[in-house]
């Protein structure tokens, strides 16, 4: 008898701490942010050198997604433009402010050059962004949409989104942003970093995808020594070959 009692209060004890932690974790990280790199069916690469285009593409990663994942890992940023699906959630109990959000910069340079690659179009989707250029020294988020594509950016704003708003989330709430990184003339990686006020504590939550840092790529002050495109409308014998003159 008596051990059960005790067994009990061990139990109650342990949940009573588990809430106390929990609720302690929540106020000291109310925001939970998770970015996501949105690949189009359509896309652009620019790669670093020649050595970086593959001699052989395997089967199982000729399509738009796989071979994406492929060139990137060889050293390819994405060309002109990055879209990131971005999920920030209030974990707490209290309401709570994103009162910024910013493109963070690192190792800016010269765009590369050496050889431009596309996956050529099959269709892809609109939505609502920040849109942010990576040329500026200090980024800032501007309201903006998508016309047809997401290669067609069109600012809606006068003004930077957080010059007069700011995305308020109840306890609980979530809420997905588009967010799109262009590069003109410019080539860095970056993330994001989103400031937060919450009962009037202000902190700062650094969002870098899984993958690492985003690279962006501009357009070189000449030409790209070589423009390709992935012929995955020949099947079986899909490789790189010379994209057709415009027309």
């Amino acid at each position: 008898m008596t051990a059960s009692i005790v067994t009990s209060l061990l139990v109650a004890a342990l949940i009573g701490i588990g809430v106390v932690l929990r609720r302690w974790m929540k106020r000291r990280h109310p925001l939970a942010a998770a970015g996501e790199v949105l690949v189009p069916k359509a896309w652009e690469l620019a790669l670093p050198t020649a050595e970086a285009l593959p001699q052989h593409v395997p089967h199982d990663e000729r399509t738009y997604m796989p071979l994406y994942r492929l060139l990137r890992r060889q050293g390819a940023a994405d060309f002109k433009a990055t879209t990131v699906k971005l999920l920030v959630e209030n974990r707490s109990e209290q309401p709570l402010s994103i009162t910024s959000i910013r493109a963070h910069r690192e190792q800016v340079g010269e765009p590369f050059n050496a050889v431009w690659v596309r996956y050529p179009p099959a269709g892809a989707a609109g939505a609502i962004v920040l849109d942010f250029l990576l040329d500026e020294d200090h980024p800032a988020a501007w309201s903006a949409t998508y016309e047809d594509s997401i290669a067609y950016l069109v600012r809606t704003g006068s003004r930077p989104y957080f010059d007069d708003h700011v995305i308020t989330l109840s306890p609980g709430e979530s809420q997905s942003l588009f967010i799109t990184g262009r590069a003109e003339s410019v080539r860095c990686s970056w993330w994001l970093k989103i400031e937060v006020v919450q009962l009037g504590r202000r902190r700062q939550v650094d969002v870098v995808p899984e993958g690492g840092p985003l690279v962006t790529s501009g357009k070189p002050a000449g030409d790209f020594e070589r423009r390709l495109e992935w012929s995955w409308y020949e099947g079986a014998d899909a490789s790189f070959v010379n994209p057709p003159e415009p027309t």
